[in-house]
C-alpha cells in the first residue's frame, strides 16, 4: 500500500466474560487484566492493540505494540469477517484462548480510511463531449467514502466521452464515461465485401453508433436495404460475402 495510506481506527467492542462451571461474575472490575476466583476479564486496550497490529500488517505497515503473549495465559487470533477489502467499515472476530483452549469470541470492528488521488472534472462536461487532459485534475480523497467505481488514472480517461452531463469538480466514476464511437448515426461509409481476389464496395449510411470490431446497422444507399456490418474504421464497414 502506498505511503499516502492513512488508517483511522474507531473500535467497537462487544466483550464477553469467561464464566467457569463453578462460580459467577461478581461486579465490574476496572479495565485491567485481572485474575480472581477462576475467571478473568480482557481489557479493551488489548483488543485495540491487536486490531491495530492486524491492519497495519495487512497494509504493509510496521506492526507496533504486538508483544508476545506469556505462555500459559491469554492468546489471541484475529479473523476478518466477510470481504478481504481493507477500507471503510471492517469487522473482525478475536478468538480468545486461555492455556490453548478457546474461551470466548469477541467482535472487533473499525473504520479504515484509505486516501488516494482520484480524477475530477475541471469544468462542466456535456453528454457526448470528448474528454481532454485539460478537462481533468487530480485530488486526494478518502476512498472509503467513495464508490468502488471511482477512477484514479487520467491516462485511461483522456480521449473518452462523457456518457452523461458532468458538473465541474465531480470525481469521475466508470459509469460516467464511455469509449468514443468510431462511427456515428448518419455517417456515410464504404460497405466492403471481399472474397478471395474479388472486392465489392458500395456506399452506405450508418444507422447507429458503433465501435471498432462491432456490428452496426447500415443502409446500402444503392439498394436501400438495411444490413449489419462490422466496423473497420471511421469510413469503412465490412460484410461477409
Amino acid at each position: 500500500m502506498a505511503k499516502n495510506v492513512a488508517v483511522i481506527f474507531c473500535l467497537v467492542f462487544i466483550l464477553g466474560y469467561f464464566v467457569p462451571s463453578s462460580g459467577a461474575m461478581t461486579g465490574r472490575s476496572d479495565r485491567q487484566n485481572v485474575v480472581r476466583q477462576g475467571f478473568q476479564q480482557i481489557p479493551e486496550s488489548k483488543f485495540r492493540e491487536i486490531f491495530q497490529a492486524y491492519f497495519c500488517r495487512n497494509l504493509n505497515m510496521n506492526v507496533i505494540g504486538n508483544t508476545p503473549v506469556p505462555s500459559g495465559k491469554i492468546s489471541y487470533r484475529l479473523f476478518q469477517r466477510g470481504q478481504r477489502k481493507f477500507e471503510g467499515y471492517v469487522s473482525t472476530i478475536a478468538v480468545i484462548k486461555v492455556n490453548g483452549i478457546v474461551r470466548n469470541k469477541v467482535k472487533v470492528s473499525g473504520w479504515v480510511d484509505i486516501f488516494k488521488y482520484v480524477v475530477c472534472a475541471s469544468r462542466d462536461l456535456e453528454r457526448g463531449e470528448k474528454i481532454n487532459e485539460e478537462d481533468l485534475y487530480m485530488v486526494k480523497r478518502n476512498l472509503s467514502h467513495l464508490s468502488s467505481k471511482i477512477l484514479t488514472d487520467k491516462k485511461e480517461i483522456i480521449g473518452l466521452i462523457a456518457k452523461h452531463n458532468i458538473k465541474a469538480d465531480t470525481c469521475l466514476k466508470e459509469w460516467m464515461i464511455e469509449k468514443a464511437p468510431v462511427v456515428n448515426k448518419g455517417d456515410i461509409v464504404t460497405i466492403m465485401a471481399e472474397s478471395g481476389d474479388l472486392l465489392v464496395t458500395v456506399p452506405g449510411k450508418v444507422l447507429m453508433k458503433g465501435f471498432s470490431g462491432e456490428l452496426v446497422k447500415v443502409q446500402n444507399l444503392m439498394s436501400k436495404k438495411e444490413i449489419y456490418a462490422k466496423v473497420v474504421n471511421h469510413s469503412t464497414v465490412a460484410v461477409a460475402f
